[in-house]
């Protein structure tokens, strides 16, 4: 049963993954949503109880999003914090309003990092190594005026927010 599931899940996330949606300038927060569901279950499934998940998404289905983006947080914050931690840790995603945007905020309590290094990750994809964070923060740009927002503490954890303005989208057709 166990086996059926993973398959279930890694054959969506593949069918999210290559979707030509993804090929859209935005498309819908629940799309990407699908997405990273599949995702982590995949990676709950090979870490077992090192890896911890929790959802705060408050009603905000026809938010509009760059695909790749929450994914991409995501799998840096499983890959490169909690799981870099022998006993791992927990991933939060959030999604809430402020104000005129859609906050969307994926915070770990996995090994943190200096302000160096945060500079490093945003400022260099020259080697070809660590392209996802750099690549989402200028969509980012590009798309909505504004990037990725990164704290992070060396031992205790990062958070990684983004805003998106309020772009109703009735469905994934007209985004």
């Amino acid at each position: 049963n166990r086996m059926a599931k993973l398959l279930e899940k890694f054959g969506n996330y593949l069918r999210r993954s290559f979707d030509s949606s993804n090929l859209n300038r935005l498309i819908s927060l629940e799309h990407e949503l699908e997405l990273v569901k599949s995702y982590v279950f995949i990676e709950k499934e090979r870490f077992g109880e090192r890896l911890k998940v929790e959802w705060d998404i408050s009603e905000a289905e026809q938010i509009a999003v760059p695909p790749m983006t929450i994914q991409t947080i995501v799998e840096n914050a499983i890959n490169h914090g909690v799981l870099k931690k022998v006993q791992g840790g927990t991933v939060k995603i959030r999604v809430h309003e402020v104000g005129e945007d859609w906050e969307i905020i994926v915070e770990d309590d996995g090994i943190g990092m200096s302000e160096e290094k945060i500079r490093q990750i945003l400022l260099s994809n020259i080697d070809g190594s660590g392209i996802g964070l750099p690549n989402t923060d200028k969509r980012l740009k590009r798309i909505f005026g504004e990037g990725l927002v990164i704290n992070s503490t060396p031992g205790k954890g990062t958070i990684v927010s983004f805003n998106v303005p309020k772009i109703k989208i009735a469905n994934e057709s007209s985004v």
